[in-house]
């Protein structure tokens, strides 16, 4: 038995979305994460999965992925919030670009 996931993705400013269809997302989350270093990319920067679906077979999956492509963007932000009112990532990069550092203010 696999599982089919259906998952948006969407950039740091909520304005454009992605539907997808994978059978291991976190395959799917890894080909994201470095597809958006690219130097040279000319796509937007998708890399917030914000919204996962999982079914048992294809068909069912396949359904709802035609019907979620068919959604105006009001419709798909409605189906984010039921589930993710915060729009969190799901799948958070387990690093930053740079280490913070601590800030002490004179007293």
């Amino acid at each position: 038995m696999s599982n089919f996931i259906i998952y948006i993705v969407t950039d740091n400013n909520r304005r454009r979305f992605e539907i997808g269809l994978s059978s291991n997302i976190f395959n799917t989350v890894i080909e994201l994460q470095q597809s958006n270093n690219l130097i040279f990319n000319q796509n937007p920067n998708l890399h917030r999965i914000i919204y996962i679906e999982a079914f048992t077979n294809l068909p069912c999956a396949r359904k709802k992925m035609s019907e979620l492509q068919h959604f105006t963007n009001m419709q798909i932000e409605r189906i984010i919030r039921k589930s993710n009112p915060n729009w969190n990532n799901l799948f958070p990069q387990p690093h930053q670009a740079f280490q913070k550092r601590n800030t002490h203010y004179a007293a």
